[in-house]
Order: structure tokens, then C-alpha cells, then sequence
């Protein structure tokens, strides 16, 4: 049969469910073939061509199915289109005829895109209330689960995100003792099972490697002659002051025992706290029998105190800076070690000023430790330099920064060998910003292998150089002033 020029009888058929294809436009073959029929009652428009057949390419849409109709084909169709010959009343029932066999194929086609279509929604809707269904059975479970989550995710400080309560790990809690001074001494053999009475209570320490070495603060050893024992969990033993420094507070004294001891690692110390973060003390209270346990957050990860000019024992400023705490602090608790929330050491209890505790950064300590233990003393480390700071005002809307420059420097010293020069501005030591005197002193201190690294201004222009500060220098040290200062 001779293939159809009529715009709706074409080679094939675009179109579009009616029906369950959301999303795409539809349609409706019903009307478009009833419009072509009227057309032929029209006889103006008997001869139509190509413009009707653009009017209906209109109607092409996404997904459209295609439908040979052959079949359909009539000469109806070719002389109308090509003679311009009106149809006859026969030839037009004709094409009513092919008409009704079009609409079944139509129908025998959707009926099959329709049972699939369905198939698929209905899975959709299983699946669905599957889901739905689950949920509202494990209710419980999913709410604990997201409990739990969101409490694994807590260490980000100013970020927004809350912190887990802290706890406090077996070895810890056992590593933490108490510092005893005996009374008569010397009419006590050291075999000997000791009474209260016979005990003064110092303050508190903890035992800080496998082979019994103790930190505590060094004003709780009043007397280097006196004897003392400490106490743990697991009993008394005979301690020994291996050294102390008053400058940084500090006090190393060593235990022997047969047994393996359990203590806070320096090894796993953390220097980098946020304010807010939460805090854990372990301690004992003069007059107390047994330890507290306190938590508190960080009110200040470098606190300094550079105008409290009584701040020691000897009635001096200090330079360096300390762990401000909300934690509660007694009298016996000074030297008790501080922890964060994982466990970690990051201070050392020593001070109590305005209901506020007082703590030495663990890197700090960590340093003056091991002068003590390996040496017996700790000599802190000197430049030679005279510092100044200034601050800048504001201009030119920038904000008001801090200066460090250099006022003088001693011939002949650390600074001088490491070709530092007055009037030099210093921007960062060991990669870390400075911004005052105490953050130079606080880097010098917890500096092990003796090289600060320093980056400076000197005439508009960047340098970098290296100083050693553990080299033995002829010159004298001066004592610290609030403005110039020498380090």
C-alpha cells in the first residue's frame, strides 16, 4: 500500500500516554484524528499540504512511542493530496473504518505501556513503605544510634560543636599519688609500716614513666634534706627529689618498685587548647583521705601575668604563661596533673588566683622534666636580648597590631652570634607567631634541642635566621622589667 501524505497518517505516530507519565506533556489521539476528519467536511480546506501537516508536528513530546499504520493508508489520502479531488461520501467512510482499527491499536499499545508502568509504581510504594515501616519499628534504635553519633563528633572546640563529658582512664586514676614528709626521719628504718601521725601530707603528683619518676610543683617540697614517701593506690614507697626549678615550679622525684607502675605519659601531651574545651583534675585536698575529681572547661589556654609583681614566693612577675581553669582548687591539690577529655596531659596544677586555677602547659613541662630527671637542675634559656613592645595605633583603617622589636642586644650573645640586630622586628620563632614577651619566653622553655628558628622584619624586609640558646655565654643575666625585657 502507498504510503500517506496526510499530516496524521504519516509512517508513524508520535504521542504520549494520556496517563501515568508524570512530567511529559500528552496528546490526545482521539482528538487530533476527529480534527482530521473534519477537515475533509470542510471543503475550503481540502487542500491544505504542508501546512496543516506543520500544525501538527506541533504535538511532538519527550518519550514518544512510534506506530507503523500502513494499514491505514488509502488512495483516499493520495488523490485528495495530489488531485485536489474532494472525497466521495464512500471513500470518506473508508477512512471512518481504518479510523476504529487505529483507535484499537492505540489502546492495545497503551494497555501494555500502562501494565508496566504500573509494576514500577508499585514497587516505588513497597519500597517506600518498607522504608517508613522500618523506621517506625527500630524508632528507638535509630534514636540512640544518632545519640551516640553526635557524640563521637566533639573535639572541634569554636566550631559549634558540643564536647562529651570527660572521663577518666584506670591508669591515670593509679598513677596519681600523694607526697608525704616523715616525721623523725631519722629514727625510722626505711622498712617500716608507717602511721598517719607520722606523715605530713605535702600535695599531690603523678608518676609520669614505667620506671617511677613523679612531677609535682616544686613549692610543695619545702625541705631538700627532709625524707618523704609517696602514696598510690598500690601503697607507700620511698621517693627521692631528683631536682626542682622555682622559675617554672617544677619538681621530679623517683620511686622504686618491683611491681609495673601505671603512669601519664609526656609523650602524649597536647599544647594546642581551645577556650571553652572541657578539663579533668585529679587530686587530693590537704585534709582530705581520699582524691577528688573535678571537671571544668578552659577560660584561657595562655594566661599571663606580667604586672602581678607578687605572683611567686619571691615577690616577682613571672613570664610564663598558664592554663586559666574553672575547675575547683584547694590547698594540697598543687600538682595534680590536668587532662583533657581524651586523657591527654595538658598541664600541671600550681596556682589558685580569684577562684581560677592555675596550670603549666604541658609542653613546658615536659621540657623542664627532663632537664630535671637527666641533670638535676634546669637553667632556662637566654638570648640576649632587650625587647620592647609597642603597640601600633590605628591607621589608614587597618587594625591596631602588636610589635616585637628588638631595643638592644648583649654583645657576644646567643642573639648576637645568630646575627640578630637592634631595632630588628621579630614576627614568628619555631614557625609560631609572636606577639609578646611571654610568647618568646614560652618557646625558649619548651624547646628541647636548643635551635629557635627565628623570622623577622629588618628594614621593610623579611630574614630568617637560626640562634642557639644553649650555648655557654659569659654575661650576666639581668632581671625582667614589664616593657623591656631580657630574654
Amino acid at each position: 500500500m502507498k504510503k500517506s501524505k496526510l499530516s496524521l497518517f504519516k509512517s508513524v505516530v508520535k504521542y504520549s500516554w494520556r496517563t501515568s507519565l508524570f512530567c511529559y506533556s500528552t496528546i490526545f489521539i482521539h482528538s487530533s484524528v476527529n480534527s482530521l476528519l473534519n477537515s475533509y467536511n470542510d471543503k475550503e480546506k481540502c487542500v491544505y499540504k504542508h501546512k496543516r501537516k506543520n500544525n501538527f508536528n506541533l504535538f511532538a513530546t519527550i518519550s514518544l512511542k512510534t506506530i507503523p499504520i500502513s494499514y491505514c493508508s488509502c488512495q483516499l489520502a493520495y488523490n485528495c493530496d495530489n488531485n485536489n479531488v474532494l472525497p466521495t461520501e464512500a471513500e470518506y467512510n473508508n477512512l471512518e473504518l481504518f479510523k476504529r482499527l487505529f483507535f484499537k491499536l492505540i489502546q492495545y499499545e497503551y494497555f501494555i505501556l500502562h501494565k508496566i508502568i504500573g509494576c514500577i509504581n508499585e514497587s516505588i510504594i513497597f519500597v517506600l513503605y518498607s522504608i517508613a515501616n522500618f523506621y517506625l519499628y527500630f524508632h528507638s534504635a535509630f534514636f540512640n544510634i544518632c545519640n551516640l553519633l553526635s557524640k563521637i563528633y566533639h573535639d572541634q572546640g569554636n566550631n559549634g560543636m558540643l564536647y562529651t563529658y570527660p572521663n577518666i582512664p584506670y591508669n591515670i586514676i593509679n598513677s596519681f599519688v600523694t607526697i608525704h614528709k616523715i616525721y623523725e626521719h631519722n629514727k625510722i628504718p626505711l622498712k617500716h609500716d608507717f602511721k598517719n601521725d607520722q606523715l605530713e601530707y605535702m600535695g599531690s603528683g603523678f608518676i609520669y614513666d614505667k620506671r617511677g619518676h613523679i612531677l609535682t610543683a616544686a613549692h610543695n617540697i619545702t625541705n631538700l634534706e627532709d625524707k618523704f614517701v609517696v602514696k598510690n593506690s598500690n601503697g607507700l614507697y620511698f621517693a627521692t627529689v631528683l631536682g626542682l626549678h622555682k622559675g617554672s615550679d617544677v619538681c621530679v622525684m623517683k620511686i622504686n618498685s618491683k611491681e609495673p607502675l601505671s603512669y601519664i605519659s609526656l609523650d602524649k601531651i597536647r599544647d594546642d587548647l581551645k577556650q571553652g574545651e572541657p578539663v579533668v583534675t585529679y587530686g587530693q585536698i590537704q585534709n582530705f583521705d581520699k582524691e577528688t575529681y573535678s571537671v571544668g572547661i578552659v577560660n584561657h589556654p595562655k594566661q599571663t601575668f606580667t604586672k602581678f609583681e607578687n605572683f611567686n614566693e619571691n615577690g616577682q612577675t613571672t613570664l610564663y604563661p598558664f592554663i586559666q581553669i574553672s575547675n575547683p582548687i584547694n590547698k594540697g591539690m598543687s600538682g595534680s596533673p590536668l587532662l583533657d577529655q581524651h586523657g591527654n596531659l595538658v598541664g600541671m596544677i600550681q596556682k589558685k588566683i580569684d577562684n581560677y586555677g592555675l596550670a603549666l602547659p604541658a609542653n613546658i613541662l615536659k621540657n623542664v622534666a627532663s632537664h630535671l630527671q637527666n641533670k638535676g637542675v634546669y637553667k632556662e634559656p637566654f638570648l640576649g636580648i632587650v625587647f620592647r613592645e609597642k603597640a601600633l595605633t590605628i591607621q589608614n583603617s587597618r587594625p591596631l597590631t602588636k610589635e616585637l622589636k628588638i631595643s638592644s642586644i648583649l654583645a657576644n650573645s646567643p642573639a648576637a652570634l645568630g646575627s640578630l640586630k637592634k631595632e630588628d622586628i621579630i614576627s614568628k620563632m619555631n614557625n609560631k607567631d609572636i606577639e609578646s614577651i611571654c610568647d618568646v619566653h614560652e618557646i625558649l622553655n619548651s624547646t628541647n634541642d636548643g635551635y629557635i628558628n627565628v623570622d623577622g622584619i629588618r628594614n621593610g624586609k623579611k630574614f630568617k635566621t637560626q640562634v642557639n640558646h644553649k650555648k655557654n655565654y659569659k654575661i650576666k643575666k639581668i632581671c625582667a622589667y614589664i616593657h623591656y625585657v631580657i630574654v
